[in-house]
């Protein structure tokens, strides 16, 4: 983790939006025939309570302290990007999905295993036909944009 934002470049915020924003938008239009096809069509974006306005304003929250600006912006983007797809294609259900902090390379090895990450992914996947879309969701349930 970075905390001078001095040593962030344009070149970081690139490869990461290409990554986290640019990919997620590739992965959709390959699969939106698909899914236009399906009875109960779903998309499950990965995001992060990091970005997550409100909870960043929540000081008495861990993550208002972690993570890096850049990778925050990106999940910032996934949750508009979540709500916008929601309201245009009301067809779809559309939610996006934090795991919290999972003990992965990423987190240097902090947090909960990757199988008790996927709950929130997992939950949103497996909801009953006609459930909610456009929404954001923890292991523990909502969580604020």
């Amino acid at each position: 983790m970075r905390d001078d934002p001095h040593d962030y470049t344009a070149d970081d915020m690139t490869k990461v939006l290409l990554t986290n924003v640019v990919g997620y938008i590739r992965v959709i239009h390959a699969f939106l025939p698909l899914l236009e096809k399906s009875d109960d069509p779903r998309i499950v974006n990965v995001s992060s309570g990091l970005g997550s306005f409100r909870c960043f304003h929540d000081r008495s929250r861990t993550g208002a302290f972690a993570g890096t600006p850049i990778y925050a912006v990106s999940k910032a983007a996934i949750n508009m990007m979540t709500v916008q797809f929601a309201s245009l294609l009301p067809h779809i259900r559309i939610s996006a999905a934090d795991p919290g902090l999972t003990a992965t390379d990423l987190s240097s090895g902090q947090g909960h295993s990757v199988h008790d990450g996927t709950d929130a992914i997992i939950a949103c996947a497996l909801a009953a036909p006609g459930g909610p879309t456009g929404t954001f969701a923890d292991r523990d349930g909502t969580v604020p944009w």
